[in-house]
C-alpha cells in the first residue's frame, strides 16, 4: 500500500472516528429512545425512528419518487396527518430538539431509497430574531442531524432578510406576497462547484411559496441540481 493510499485511509477512519463521536454525544445531549418520539409511548431500542408499533402503522409514508411541482423537484417523506404533526409540532414548539434527529432519519432513508446522491444540505432560514426567540432553527437542526446520516455538508447560505407573517390560515396568494422577496444569499457565498448537488431542507411543505422563494435565491448559485425535500406536505 502506498503512501497516498495509507493517507487515505487515515483520512476515512479519522472521518468515521468523528462521526461516532459526534453520535455518541448526540445519545448524552437529546433524550435517549426510551420513548416514542410521536406519542410517548415505552419502547425499546430497536425500533425503528423511536417510533412504536402504533404510530409506524399510522403514518402516512410516501412511497413516490417526487412529485413536480411548479417547476421544482418536491421529494416528501410523508403526507401530512395528525401523527406528521404531533411530530412537527413537538419539535418546532415543544423544543423537543431529538425529534429533529428522528426526521433525519427517515429524510435519508428516503433519498437512499431513490438512490440520491447530495452534496450540500441548505436548511430553510428563519429571520434572526424569530430564531433567537425560539432558540433554534428546527430545519438547522435537522440538516445537522442528516449531514452525519449521509456524510455531506451543510451549506446554511439563505438569509431571512425581514420578518414575516405566520403562514397558517393565509390563502396561497397571501403566502406568497407575505415571503416575497425575503430570502437571499448571504454575502459570503463563493457559490457551489461545477456539478454540485444541493437539497433545500424543510419540516414541511404548503404551498410551496417558501420554496420557490429558495430556488430563486440559490437560481445563481452555481447547483446543477437542486430538490426540495420535506419532511411532510399535503
Amino acid at each position: 500500500m502506498g503512501k497516498t493510499e495509507n493517507e487515505d485511509m487515515l483520512n476515512l477512519k479519522a472521518r468515521l472516528g468523528l462521526r461516532y463521536a459526534a453520535n455518541k454525544l448526540a445519545e448524552l445531549v437529546f433524550p435517549p429512545r426510551l420513548y416514542c418520539a410521536c406519542c410517548g409511548n415505552i419502547i425499546d431500542g430497536t425500533r425503528t425512528y423511536s417510533l412504536c408499533d402504533h404510530c409506524m402503522e399510522h403514518f402516512r409514508w410516501d412511497t413516490g419518487s417526487g412529485i413536480s411541482r411548479g417547476g421544482l423537484r418536491l421529494i416528501r417523506c410523508v403526507s401530512y396527518g395528525i401523527y406528521e404533526r404531533s411530530l412537527i409540532f413537538d419539535l418546532k414548539y415543544k423544543g423537543k430538539k431529538h425529534v429533529a434527529r428522528v426526521i433525519a432519519e427517515i429524510m435519508a432513508d428516503k433519498l437512499l431509497s431513490l438512490g440520491l446522491e447530495i452534496d450540500y444540505l441548505v436548511p430553510v432560514p428563519m429571520f434572526k430574531a424569530k430564531e433567537k426567540q425560539r432558540g433554534f432553527n428546527q430545519t438547522k437542526l435537522i440538516a445537522d442531524f442528516l449531514s452525519k446520516e449521509l456524510t455531506c455538508e451543510v451549506a446554511d447560505y439563505l438569509v431571512r432578510t425581514r420578518q414575516t407573517r405566520p403562514m397558517r390560515g393565509l390563502s396561497e396568494e397571501q403566502r406568497a406576497e407575505n415571503i416575497k422577496d425575503s430570502i437571499v444569499l448571504s454575502s459570503d457565498f463563493d457559490g457551489f462547484s461545477k456539478g454540485t448537488k444541493v437539497a433545500v431542507i424543510d419540516d414541511f411543505y404548503t404551498t410551496g411559496s417558501t420554496a420557490r422563494e429558495c430556488l430563486s435565491a440559490l437560481e445563481g448559485s452555481g447547483a446543477e441540481e437542486i430538490i426540495f425535500l420535506a419532511f411532510a406536505s399535503r
